[in-house]
């Protein structure tokens, strides 16, 4: 049946009702009525070995593929050759984001009838479909800096009737031409908040990003433009997107870890947990005081077996943590360069638990004049308060 889709997109409305992530009638009839698998008409699904294979409604059959894109999972669209110095291989750089996931972000724009709205990362089209749907094609604008994205996505919409803006462009530059808008909405995560969005949502306008610190550790935040700043809190729920790309991003050597020798280090012993990556709030308070580019991970041992868990950064700062405790429950930690990155995760941990472990509803940020991020615990002026190293977004 050619419109066998339209029960499959109402289940999954249904679905995201019952959830709780889909609330309004206006976004339940966009999810019912966007045909998510004319945007997504294929999607990659990785083998055991790490490698991709193409699955769509040939490979599979129809049925089974239209079963995963109407479900809310989060669809990877794109992948491209690793960088060399990482071995040979394929990365993952583009997704559908699952719809369960967008329906919390679209419904915490709070859009009305007029609203304009930029979406940073334009990707499949699909978010930019259901934004069409609700608020009609004149009023929305898209930007990604893939260009093939771009023309596939506008090709595609416009087969369903969608027309909107879409421009390849660095979305970190925003899209000034048809500023100012009244929401946008960004796609992908970012390390900093950049300018260009504060300065093109109108006065009391909304920005949703996924901020993460270090481009590691973070969530979804909601700010809202008060003149040359703008303030506001995370999401409730945690939610993560792909590092957003840029222009300048020309392929050439990702920046160096530093070699992890032991020799060379200090040692000592930590209670601290030794997965920080398990804790998403204390993790990412961690990451605002850290050196960026982060590596993180554990070793794995040639008899397959789990090793020490390592941080490293490229300021050549490093530590690694005994993957088992010892009898009074310390670990082993051994460290050296100008950072100790295991004392930031060991502050930021038992701060979050002096704080009485709280949650991402109770984090706000603010981004002044200066594009100073601030984070802060239960109220913007109160005595906990980290800062971010803006640096580039």
């Amino acid at each position: 049946m050619t419109d066998d889709w339209q029960d499959r997109a109402k289940a999954l409305a249904d679905a995201l009702v019952r959830s709780g992530e889909l609330r309004s009638a206006e976004w339940r009839r966009a999810i019912a009525g966007v045909p998510r698998h004319e945007l997504v008409p294929r999607y990659y699904r990785q083998r055991d070995d790490g490698s991709w294979s193409t699955v769509d409604g040939a490979t599979v059959g129809r049925d089974e593929w239209l079963s995963t894109v109407y479900s809310d999972e989060t669809l990877i669209t794109s992948v491209t050759d690793t960088h060399p110095r990482w071995g040979t291989g394929q990365i993952a750089v583009s997704s559908s984001t699952a719809p369960g996931l967008m329906c919390t972000m679209l419904e915490a724009l709070d859009v009305t009838d007029g609203h304009t709205v930029l979406e940073i990362g334009t990707g499949t089209g699909y978010n930019a479909a259901l934004l069409c749907h609700r608020l009609g094609s004149e009023h929305v604008y898209s930007v990604d800096r893939d260009g093939q994205l771009v023309a596939v996505a506008r090709t595609r919409l416009a087969a369903l009737g969608y027309t909107p803006t879409l421009v390849a462009c660095d979305g970190a530059v925003g899209l000034a031409s048809h500023a100012p808008y009244d929401r946008i909405i960004a796609t992908c995560a970012v390390g900093a908040i950049p300018r260009p969005w504060i300065e093109q949502v109108r006065d009391g306008g909304l920005v949703l990003a996924d901020l993460k610190a270090g481009g590691v550790a973070g969530n979804l935040v909601l700010l809202q433009r008060d003149g040359d700043s703008a303030s506001g809190r995370f999401l409730p729920s945690w939610g993560g997107f792909m590092t957003m790309r840029h222009d300048r991003d020309d392929g050439s050597d990702p920046p160096r870890q530093p070699r992890r020798t032991r020799a060379t280090g200090s040692e000592r012993h930590t209670t601290a947990p030794a997965e920080p990556w398990r804790y998403t709030v204390p993790w990412f308070l961690a990451q605002l005081a850290m050196p960026s580019h982060l590596s993180y991970g554990q070793r794995i041992r040639d008899d397959g077996s789990a090793g020490e868990i390592f941080l490293s950064a490229t300021d050549g700062s490093w530590c690694e943590v005994a993957s088992t405790a010892e009898a009074d429950g310390s670990r082993r930690v051994v460290e050296a360069g100008p950072a100790s990155l295991w004392t930031r995760w060991e502050t930021a941990y038992a701060d979050w638990t002096r704080y009485g472990r709280p949650g991402w509803e109770r984090l706000g940020l603010t981004v002044d004049h200066e594009g100073t991020h601030t984070v802060s615990l239960d109220h913007p002026d109160g005595v906990h308060r980290w800062q971010l190293d803006a640096g580039s977004p």
